[in-house]
């Protein structure tokens, strides 16, 4: 199951999509020895992997018992939508203004292929953790083209925790072809420089994300 080339980040990976999932429960205390076994590997990789899990806060770890899986709640959604809108916001501006740039023009064709290509081509329901994943990196793009590294690591850390809850979300009746569209008039506003209704646009996917959670989740 786990191939021969670094054990530690394909154990997270492993880990993480459990998580997202929701294979691996709230509450639930696992063990290093465990996923080891399972995983058929050693217990350092999956140590230094629950402790990246533990960094972006997916996971709490007891000395001498073991970790679990961190509830996600709405305030905590809610935190890192106000995050996000603020990073992505300005890195839409950052875009936009550097659109004639070889790499603005490379970002530009990045969101068109996600919006028209990759994200239509994961519609099914066995496709959802596909989608989310695609939904995740068209946002990542405008992010990587400021070369903040603090913004993009920022960003990673809140990634999987809203994915976490994002999962979830999916499940709802034509969720993802409405996702396509506000990620189409984002993309449509870049093109046209309109930075105003990007920014908008933004928002307003995000408000329509946060609504949909918090009829779904604990506070």
């Amino acid at each position: 199951m786990i191939k021969k080339v670094s054990y530690k980040d394909q154990i997270y990976e492993h880990l993480k999509q459990e998580i997202i999932m929701g294979d691996m429960r709230n509450g639930e205390i696992y063990s290093e020895q465990m996923i080891a076994d399972k995983l058929n590997v050693s217990r350092t990789p999956v140590r230094e992997a629950i402790l990246q899990l533990r960094f972006e806060n997916l996971v709490d770890v007891f000395s001498g018992r073991g970790f679990s899986v961190r509830p996600i709640h709405f305030f905590d959604v809610q935190q890192i939508i106000q995050a996000r809108t603020a990073i992505e916001g300005a890195s839409l501006r950052a875009l936009i203004i550097g659109l004639d740039t070889a790499e603005g023009q490379e970002i530009l064709a990045q969101m068109e292929k996600c919006v028209k290509q990759d994200m239509p081509s994961t519609l099914s329901d066995e496709n959802n953790y596909n989608f989310m994943r695609t939904d995740m990196e068209f946002h990542m793009l405008s992010v990587s083209f400021t070369g903040n590294e603090f913004f993009i690591q920022i960003m990673n850390m809140m990634r999987t925790r809203l994915e976490q809850a994002m999962f979830s979300s999916l499940r709802e009746q034509f969720r993802p072809i409405a996702a396509i569209d506000e990620h189409e008039k984002i993309f449509s506003a870049v093109r046209r420089r309109d930075t105003d209704d990007a920014i908008r646009s933004l928002v307003e996917h995000m408000n329509i994300t946060e609504n949909i959670l918090r009829d779904m989740m604990d506070y």
